[in-house]
């Protein structure tokens, strides 16, 4: 493991921080369902963690790219919030997509 000296740069996660945004962007929709977007881990944050505190606050609808990245996120939050795949299915993987309770985002006429 590198020491915090040599890595150059340090990312420090505030998951109150990031509630809190939440919660005043939710406050102006004034009834609109929004989504926590987690794609890349989200986006290096840690998905399962932010989803974990975006959820303690309402979210209830979130979006990855891969499906692998939304078996891993239903995984860690469990059933009940909605999961949508941005990138689609590869084929084949519909059962498994299924089974994890995960929503396909169609991108073109052939998906």
């Amino acid at each position: 493991m590198v020491s915090e000296a040599a890595a150059g740069a340090i990312l420090t996660i505030d998951l109150a921080a990031i509630r809190e945004n939440y919660r005043r962007l939710k406050a102006r929709l004034n009834g609109v369902r929004c989504a926590g977007v987690l794609k890349a881990d989200g986006y290096g944050l840690g998905a399962a963690q932010v989803a974990s505190a975006l959820a303690k606050e309402g979210c209830d609808i979130f979006f990855v790219a891969l499906l692998g990245e939304g078996i891993a996120l239903r995984n860690a939050i469990g059933p009940g919030p909605d999961i949508f795949v941005l990138n689609g299915l590869p084929p084949g993987s519909e059962p498994e997509a299924q089974a994890a309770g995960l929503c396909p985002v169609i991108n073109s006429a052939i998906q």
